[in-house]
């Protein structure tokens, strides 16, 4: 019976060149996602992270809000959403029906049809789950000519 055996001896540089390999796979694959969908996502550790990240401040945004996840349009529509914990709460905004739905989703994020009221904040509508909050724009209710 005739054995054969594999050589083991592996050239030089293979292991980084397969690494490369897989790293531009994974990098290539979240750049086709973001073009693809039309998304881009990002946590932040605070309402600071978060402004310097979106070039500008929410001013309805609780300033201890934190364990900040964005999903927002690499479109030019100004489209995104936002999932934050607030122990404070949103300040300066009003309690309103719900008539629209986060059109960037958040993993993770509260069912919104089970949701029935949301606070309008500017041109954002924010629904809260359990001290969580589920920050969406463009909203519908925001829109003066909404019955």
């Amino acid at each position: 019976m005739t054995r054969f055996s594999l050589s083991r001896e592996v050239p030089a540089g293979t292991a980084l060149v397969g690494m490369v390999a897989i790293m531009l796979t994974l990098a290539g694959c979240s750049a086709v996602d973001d073009l693809a969908y039309g998304r881009a996502e990002a946590a932040y550790a605070n309402p600071q992270e978060l402004a310097q990240a979106r070039g500008g401040a929410l001013d309805w945004l609780p300033a201890d809000a934190r364990e900040i996840e964005r999903v927002a349009s690499t479109r030019a529509d100004g489209t995104e959403s936002l999932l934050f914990v607030s122990a404070e709460g949103l300040d300066g905004c009003r309690e309103t029906d719900r008539l629209s739905a986060p059109t960037m989703e958040v993993d993770d994020a509260p069912d919104i049809y089970a949701i029935d009221t949301v606070a309008l904040c500017g041109d954002w509508a924010v629904a809260e789950q359990d001290d969580a909050y589920y920050a969406w724009t463009p909203a519908k209710e925001a829109d003066p000519s909404t019955p």
